[in-house]
């Protein structure tokens, strides 16, 4: 009986492990860029930002957030020109969004 808490502890302890290790890699993944809106290709779900020389792509999904000032309980307008913070992580080759602010419009 002795053996098995022991075995059981061991697998607790472990996986408390794992969880530790994974959630401190991810959020050392997680980046943030400002820049201003150049472009968006809502078929490819692709927006396109620039700030100073840098300009960089981001793929967004359903699932990212968009955050920004609502006038009238109407729905977040962003068009080319807006000010932007991207909040994204590195897959591969592409940025993929997971949250989009809108600073200024």
């Amino acid at each position: 009986m002795m053996n098995l808490s022991k075995w059981a502890g061991v697998c607790v302890l472990t996986m408390f492990m794992v969880a530790l290790t994974t959630g401190i890699s991810f959020a050392q993944d997680v980046k943030v860029f400002e820049g201003t809106l150049m472009g968006v290709d809502p078929s490819a779900k692709v927006l396109v930002l620039k700030a100073g020389d840098t300009e960089m792509q981001f793929t967004y999904t359903e699932q990212t957030e968009l955050v920004g000032p609502q006038k009238d309980g109407q729905p977040i307008a962003v068009r080319q020109g807006s000010r932007l913070k991207i909040t994204y992580r590195e897959s591969e080759k592409t940025n993929i969004a997971t949250k989009i602010e809108v600073t200024e419009l």
